[in-house]
């Protein structure tokens, strides 16, 4: 079965560096085949006999955090479960320019609180206008002159790890992937 893992934080802002080649050769220790690493922030394409997304998160966890010698979250997605959500669109015809970014945002596992949609961060500058599953879709408004990084708000809010990539990012590793 297809997989892409998302990584939380690698090669972002020259932290938790770690070369595509070597996070290549950590899934392919695992036993995973026709592994391939997409953009340099953490995106991993593979296959793995194991049915459990848990039990791969664990596994890949385990062997990232000893090679890194640090506690990296690791997000495993399906590659039908990234499918369907790029089939769905669910921003429509929304397209991201300078004003605005459209993200879609992955959970380490189920909010600890009830979600009541769409949400809006306090400055207006966030909004969560969809879930599905683990996945929370959301659009960020650019402000001048501050750096839109709302991973801050969806991790008090909801109370769980996330990782955000760009819905050109997600697109572009859907098709990979099903290539």
């Amino acid at each position: 079965m297809k997989y892409i893992a998302f990584l939380r934080a690698v090669n972002v802002g020259g932290h938790n560096k770690i070369k595509m080649d070597d996070l290549k050769k950590l899934f392919i220790s695992l036993g995973y085949k026709n592994v391939e690493t997409v953009i340099q922030s953490g995106n991993v394409i593979f296959e793995a006999p194991e049915k459990s997304v848990k039990a791969i998160t664990a596994k890949i966890e385990k062997k990232l955090n000893e090679f890194m010698k640090k506690d990296i979250a690791v997000f495993v997605r399906t590659h039908s479960e990234l499918s369907k959500i790029v089939k769905s669109n669910p921003f429509g015809k929304i397209k991201a320019d300078d004003k605005i970014k459209t993200y879609v945002f992955f959970l380490y596992n189920e909010p600890e609180r009830e979600l009541k949609l769409p949400l809006e961060s306090l400055n207006k500058e966030v909004n969560v206008f969809k879930k599905t599953s683990l996945n929370l879709f959301m659009l960020v408004k650019k402000i001048p002159g501050k750096a839109s990084s709302p991973n801050d708000f969806i991790e008090k809010t909801f109370g769980v790890p996330a990782t955000a990539r760009n819905w050109n990012v997600v697109c572009n590793i859907a098709d990979k992937a099903s290539g």
